[in-house]
């Protein structure tokens, strides 16, 4: 038996359906509406952990996942009426009956957190999409986000001091899997300023429509557009700083490799301009500096890396099967 507070109502018609509840030691559970009773509505309770609750609210799992696999222990039967402040004692049962369950796909929509500076970009496509497309270009789209999410300053100071962890962790002298980096980097966005898909429209031509930080995506998509011209600044700019790093054997080294003098570090920060320029980051260069730890050489090699998987966005937008990414 447990003593349940309800402080939250999830969903409600008339009276309420789905509402969260905790015990004396502030533990979440998820209440489910589901006949009427004697005098008052019957509920069953089941325990959840923070981060399943996390996922419902966030519209990434439905409500019937939860009461099915994502609760603790046993349920727990009650009478209420479902108000917040309201308090009930509950019973202990072993197992509820298949009828009363959740139908599948019942998700809770208005609860998941919504972004003030994000908003509706759209990619248009064509052709014929396999599994892997989407796969291969969601991931692009993320990695590309996150890495521009992360040097465009976008986050609060909670985020950024997340994100600065994430750089000051991986070694910039090159040689190393950023399997890892962009998936822990991209989990360091908080959940409403993430890009998220609202629909797809799969024809010939079709689109997606994302929501999405729009200064992110807007400076994305100008890359990807410079990128793709036959004279793009950027891609120019790539192939001298690179190469200038080569002629200085300055690849594969980070400053603590090297004894950089005055004029190296004055030299490496010129490039830090001149690259932030070129890839639609102006006035990011001490930011970016920050996720550098002060590396200057470090400084240039994340701003390389922005511009080597923004490239490969672009690639995949100039085989015609995604056009015209991120307009209104």
């Amino acid at each position: 038996m447990s003593d349940l507070t309800v402080y939250k109502v999830l969903l409600e018609y008339e009276v309420p359906l789905v509402v969260l509840a905790k015990n004396s030691r502030a533990q979440n559970y998820l209440g489910i509406n589901y006949d009427d009773g004697e005098y008052a509505c019957k509920f069953y309770f089941c325990r959840i952990a923070p981060d399943v609750l996390k996922l419902l609210l966030a519209e990434k799992i439905d409500v019937r996942y939860v009461v099915t696999r994502g609760h603790k222990g046993k349920y727990e039967l009650a009478e209420l009426w479902g108000r917040v402040g309201e308090e009930c004692k509950t019973i202990k049962v072993e197992d509820i009956s298949e009828e009363i369950l959740p139908q599948p796909g019942m998700f809770l929509p208005g609860h998941a957190p919504i972004s003030s500076a994000s908003k509706v970009k759209i990619v248009d496509i064509d052709g014929r999409w396999e599994v892997s497309d989407l796969k291969k270009f969601s991931d692009l789209v993320q990695d590309c986000y996150a890495f521009g999410y992360a040097l465009l300053g976008a986050a609060g100071a909670v985020t950024k001091r997340e994100i600065e962890r994430v750089f000051h962790k991986y070694p910039w002298r090159g040689g190393f899997s950023s399997v890892n980096f962009f998936k822990t980097l991209y989990k360091g966005i908080p959940g409403q300023d993430r890009a998220q898909i609202r629909s797809i429209e799969y024809a010939s031509p079709g689109s997606i429509e994302f929501f999405i930080n729009e200064v992110v995506a807007d400076s994305i998509r100008d890359l990807v557009i410079d990128l793709n011209d036959d004279e793009s600044r950027a891609t120019d700019t790539y192939r001298q700083i690179y190469r200038r790093l080569q002629d200085r054997g300055w690849l594969g080294k980070s400053e603590d490799d090297l004894i950089l003098h005055a004029d190296d570090i004055a030299e490496l920060r010129g490039l830090v301009d001149l690259a932030c320029a070129a890839f639609g980051l102006r006035n990011h260069e001490d930011h970016i500096m920050g996720l550098a730890s002060g590396d200057m050489l470090a400084s240039v090699k994340i701003v390389l890396a922005y511009y080597r998987r923004l490239k490969m966005l672009a690639d995949y937008v100039a085989t015609g099967k995604a056009q015209n990414v991120f307009h209104d």
